[in-house]
């Protein structure tokens, strides 16, 4: 992280704190910008309600530069693009450029990786995108393409990643492989965990609800009810490969949150980083609110500093930090990365005073 980003990161963190335990009001302006390019899908996912429905009137080209625009003068640091499929969008490359080009330092890209063809990819890396999630929902095409809904969908997505692996050292890519836990595919938590390790890439997990936008579906629910005997197997098998060999693994206290999502998906007592760290701007310009809570904003009726600086959208923010809401699975990881409680845990966790799966 360039040490620009970095202090301001840091005082971020630190306000955050401020607000906790000293100022429950107090206004912590966001540094990275959620931009869901579309919402639309090239896939049929189980976990997701997106691809049913086709989303039309999304913001132009212009529109988007202009959304860019004003992240930059509000001092944002980071976009992150996702969808829906964020690659279906053709200028995806020119407005990657043209986010750096206005100053922002970093451009993620979450993707489903089938579209990275040769031809995209070169775009997408020529214009600067050095970071990608990459979503694989199983280690073999039976598991992910049940979840994906897609026949050679793994092939492809597979196919594709390990192109930008081959292209990792020369370009200083950074590269997590996303996998979404799921009733389905729960049982296969410890090979994609090997998979993730045979790749040499960073293994970051999805935990399944139908609370958020995008994935509000009766098929969803379904999908999202992971049986807690099966979960008990598989993190069992999970956690003595992290003994064995944790790198590019989940901490202990990611994996124990986990644990407790499909029966508590609020879990009040960690507060939500999350929601104060991002601005989302939405494929049709809807602005503010989170992952489980619906903006009441558009960038196309009022500027993103009038937004950000509302009282509307301060109330909201100080509601969410506060889990006033209905959970959701996101980035549960960032909420405990600045919890030194958490540190604690994976430390006795490592002398073997802590487990995930408590004996019976």
């Amino acid at each position: 992280m360039h040490p620009t980003s970095l202090a301001r990161t840091a005082r971020f963190f630190s306000l955050l704190a401020v607000k906790e335990h000293v100022m429950p009001q107090l206004h912590v302006r966001p540094l990275v910008a959620e931009l869901f390019l579309t919402d639309n899908c090239n896939l049929k996912c189980v976990s997701c309600a997106c691809w049913r429905t086709t989303t039309r009137a999304e913001l132009s080209t212009e529109e988007w530069r202009g959304v860019l625009d004003q992240l930059a003068d509000l001092g944002i640091i980071k976009v992150n693009l996702t969808g829906g499929e964020p690659l279906l969008r053709r200028d995806a490359p020119e407005l990657i450029s043209y986010a750096l080009e206005r100053g922002i330092r970093t451009v993620h890209v979450n993707t489903n990786a089938t579209l990275l063809d040769p031809r995209r990819r070169e775009a997408v890396l020529a214009a600067g995108a050095r970071s990608f999630n990459i979503s694989v929902d199983g280690p073999d095409a039976t598991t992910h393409e049940g979840v994906r809904g897609v026949p050679g969908s793994f092939d492809r997505t597979m196919q594709n990643l390990r192109a930008l692996i081959a292209e990792r050292e020369r370009l200083g890519l950074r590269l997590h492989l996303n996998f979404t836990v799921l009733r389905s595919n729960v049982g296969q938590l410890p090979r994609i965990a090997r998979l993730a390790q045979e790749l040499q890439v960073k293994l970051s997990l999805n935990l399944a609800n139908d609370h958020t936008f995008l994935f509000r579906h009766a098929d969803v629910a379904r999908a999202a009810d992971v049986d807690s005997t099966e979960l008990d197997q598989a993190l069992t098998e999970l956690e003595a490969l992290c003994r064995e060999n944790g790198k590019l693994l989940p901490r202990f206290s990611e994996l124990r949150y986990l644990r407790r999502h499909f029966t508590d998906v609020v879990q009040r007592d960690l507060p939500c980083a999350e929601s104060q760290l991002k601005l989302m701007v939405h494929s049709t310009g809807e602005t503010g609110g989170c992952w489980g809570h619906d903006p009441e904003q558009n960038v196309r009726t009022a500027s993103l500093r009038e937004i950000v600086d509302g009282q509307h959208y301060r109330r909201q923010h100080a509601k969410l930090y506060r889990k006033e809401c209905v959970g959701c699975g996101s980035n549960y990881a960032l909420n405990l990365r600045w919890r030194p409680r958490s540190y604690v845990d994976d430390a006795l966790w490592r002398l073997g005073r802590r487990s995930l799966v408590p004996a019976v």
